[in-house]
């Protein structure tokens, strides 16, 4: 993802995986209650754990976005202004 963000954007952007305590932390420091924060650690701990693969993907739950076309559609605009 960081790469098709790169390349949208011309700019290198990185990904940097911190530990989900650093994460809350970090959170809560910007303005989250510390719930949302531990709600967001589990989101991202399911995701890293293979949630979305718990169903197989098919042509009818597939959006017809693809993260790249979302990127330039949407991001860049985004990024831009």
């Amino acid at each position: 993802m960081a790469e098709i963000i790169t390349e949208t954007l011309g700019r290198a952007v990185r990904y940097q995986q911190v530990p989900f305590a650093d994460f809350r932390a970090r959170m809560v420091q910007r303005g989250a209650s510390p719930a949302l924060a531990q709600d967001m650690a589990d989101m991202v701990d399911a995701r890293n754990n293979g949630i979305y693969e718990a169903e197989p993907r098919d042509p009818a739950s597939v959006t017809a976005t693809g993260f790249r076309q979302w990127c330039q559609d949407v991001l860049k605009p985004a990024v831009q202004s």
